[in-house]
């Protein structure tokens, strides 16, 4: 299963980044960061695309695989 919100936060945080800073990272408004973190039973809630997930994954060198094109966080 691809990142859920939950684990997105966790690895956010993990990296010492406020929701301002990891949204500047991809170039994306904070408001879309915090909708990729909120709760997939909120009716407003989306998730981050995998080319931007790969895209903070590399910048902040996070292990990681693609699988099916779909891109997965490697926790060791």
């Amino acid at each position: 299963m691809p990142v859920e919100p939950n684990q997105l936060k966790k690895l956010r945080k993990e990296l010492g980044l406020t929701q301002a800073e990891a949204a500047e990272s991809v170039r994306v408004e904070r408001q879309t960061w915090i909708s990729w973190e909120r709760d997939t039973d909120k009716p407003t809630a989306r998730t981050i695309p995998d080319g931007l997930l790969e895209l903070f994954c590399i910048k902040h060198k996070v292990n990681y695989k693609v699988l099916d094109k779909k891109v997965y966080i490697v926790y060791y």
